[in-house]
């Protein structure tokens, strides 16, 4: 079966034509990361009161002239609005009640009128007023979002994450059952049907339905964009390929942000993030479809159209005998050894892959969960929303230049994932001694949530490296499957996790900085993979990375004749608990009494 990676040597790993295509397909992940990160700014959380009547004529009447606009609603609150103490880190505060407000039936307001023995107040049952002098508009403010209710704005944003699961495993199987190109088409048209049901959304159900579906589109279009920019590409250029593509993200993170700045109308927004993806759909008349796929699939006349175009742009010669033996691939011949193939319990059935298994999958939960907590906690870091989020994208520039290098370093994959996740995490804590009430010293505290930011972003893109090279190849596909869906488990907890500011507001850094931590002292337990002969078959991946001492109680050599005659020991690899033992060949069942004898 001719092999894409075969193809290369002759057309080139990393040519025109190939840089062509994956600039293009980078363009793609910028749309993703904008509608990923529009939370922070389609439902920010503003300061609101509750709305009484009064207020339009009481606007009419005594506002206007010197009386600026700030001065008139805080007249207006003192009268219809009570006071209520907040016992915050700060001390004894108090604060208008954005939820209860003054019975003013019956009440006549004057200037100067002293609401303070009023005692009877209700909740507020004509409706809530917002501060709007950063947003215009929100989805927090549209849907009331508030009181009873504020737990729903954290709920949307799991419920997108939710859809980023599904869009995992739906598109990632569509993409190996349809084909690449036609995968991301459909991820490209439903993110614009969905995008722009939800600008027009009437109501908050709506709303996290339609978000639900940009969501499923987004992860589909930015893993099958990811799958069909590396697999254009040789070997050698595969681990830049894969993290180049993060560039393209980061930059969506910050555009995001510019746009939010300018446009305070959460619909507005909305549709801008949305409609110009419309020109991605002209992709399937520019872009080929993965030869690797076609190959694979044994579409031996499309591969061979896609090559050639390939080469002529290149300008380099394929042999045709090349093109002879792709012509004469059967359809049939899809998978070279049927009883190669993995399964989901390959993942556990020994207990190396499976110890090694259940480390990577806690990995990836915590790069996803520290990860979007960190990048949805921006607002609540003081200062300028519009800056804070496009300095926490900004920061994951230097991030993935870093890990280009020092995945190849002497540091190797463990350790740089390991010292990643644990500066991550130590600067999450760290957080805890800023003084939360010193205002002056507010920068520091951003500081150490942006030097875990970069850290997480750092390890995000390595462990994808490190994770695809500890799997053997029978169960890799599937290894990075199950681990995606760890890592929308992360996504979908982390705007959970944030609702427990309300109890101590440094909380969530905490659980944050402390599960990464864990995850890098985990790391060391895995094996490293840095110039290291990957595992090809199960009994290679369970013999990868185990203690050397331990290999050596569970062998035994055996005598075999060659076909000369020359007897030469054999040795095999013997799991002692599930009676298996390992060789170059494959599993082979021994009983204990062959084994005694």
């Amino acid at each position: 079966m001719v092999q894409f990676d075969d193809v290369l040597k002759h057309l080139g790993e990393f040519g025109r034509y190939q840089i062509r295509c994956y600039l293009l397909i980078c363009l793609l992940a910028i749309a993703p990361a904008m509608h990923m990160f529009s939370q922070v700014f389609l439902v920010a959380e503003t300061d609101h009161w509750c709305y009484t009547s009064g207020v339009d004529q009481y606007t009419d009447t005594y506002c206007g002239g010197d009386v600026t606009e700030e001065v008139c609603n805080e007249t207006w609150k003192n009268y219809t609005i009570p006071y209520v103490e907040d016992d915050g880190a700060c001390g004894l505060s108090s604060e208008f009640s954005q939820c209860e407000r003054y019975n003013t039936t019956g009440l006549t307001y004057y200037p100067g009128i002293d609401m303070s023995s009023q005692n009877d107040t209700t909740g507020c049952v004509e409706g809530w007023d917002y501060d709007r002098s950063v947003y215009k508009s929100t989805a927090f403010q549209e849907f009331d979002l508030v009181c009873d209710d504020y737990y729903l704005g954290a709920l949307s944003s799991s419920i997108y994450m939710c859809g980023v699961l599904v869009g995992a495993v739906l598109f990632g199987a569509l993409s190996d059952m349809l084909g690449r190109l036609p995968s991301l088409m459909m991820t490209v048209a439903i993110m614009v049907i969905f995008g722009t049901a939800v600008a027009f959304s009437p109501n908050y159900i709506a709303f996290v339905i339609f978000r639900f579906f940009v969501g499923l589109s987004a992860n589909g279009m930015f893993l099958v964009a990811f799958v069909l920019a590396t697999e254009l590409v040789g070997p050698s250029k595969r681990t830049l390929a894969g993290i180049a593509i993060e560039f393209f993200f980061s930059f969506g993170y910050m555009l995001i942000s510019v746009l939010a700045y300018f446009i305070r109308y959460w619909w507005q927004l909305q549709l801008v993030i949305t409609v110009p993806n419309v020109i991605f759909l002209l992709y399937l008349f520019i872009l080929p479809e993965s030869p690797r796929w076609l190959l694979s699939k044994g579409k031996s006349e499309k591969a061979e159209k896609v090559i050639r175009e390939c080469a002529k742009y290149n300008g380099v010669n394929v042999p045709d005998e090349v093109y002879e033996e792709i012509r004469g691939q059967k359809k049939e011949v899809e998978v070279e050894v049927e009883a190669d193939r993995g399964s989901f319990v390959d993942l556990f059935r020994l207990p190396n892959m499976r110890a090694k298994s259940f480390n990577i999958f806690y990995n990836w939960f915590t790069n996803s969960f520290v990860y979007y907590g960190l990048s949805l906690n921006t607002s609540n870091l003081g200062g300028n929303d519009f800056l804070a989020a496009f300095i926490s994208a900004a920061v994951e520039v230097p991030a993935y230049i870093m890990s280009l290098f020092i995945l190849d370093s002497p540091l190797g994959r463990r350790w740089s994932l390991s010292l990643t996740l644990l500066v991550g995490g130590i600067a999450c804590l760290s957080t805890l001694f800023v003084p939360a009430c010193d205002t002056s010293l507010e920068w520091l505290g951003i500081t150490l949530s942006m030097t875990g930011k970069f850290a997480i972003s750092a390890s995000f893109a390595i462990v994808y490296v490190f994770s695809a090279e500890l799997y053997p190849t029978p169960v890799r596909n599937i290894g990075m499957g199950i681990s995606s869906m760890c890592a929308r488990i992360g996504g979908i907890l982390a705007p959970q996790m944030l609702l427990l500011g309300n109890l101590w507001e440094p909380l969530p850094l905490v659980v944050f900085g402390s599960t990464a931590v864990i995850a890098g002292l985990l790391t060391l337990l895995l094996p490293e993979t840095l110039n290291k002969k990957l595992p090809e078959t199960l009994e290679e991946g369970e013999a990868f990375g185990k203690k050397k001492k331990k290999q050596a109680e569970n062998s035994m050599s055996i005598d075999e004749k060659d076909t000369n005659g020359i007897v030469k020991s054999k040795e095999i690899q013997v799991d002692m608990e599930t009676k298996e033992g390992m060789t170059n060949n494959g599993f082979i069942d021994l009983e204990m009494e062959k084994i005694e004898k």
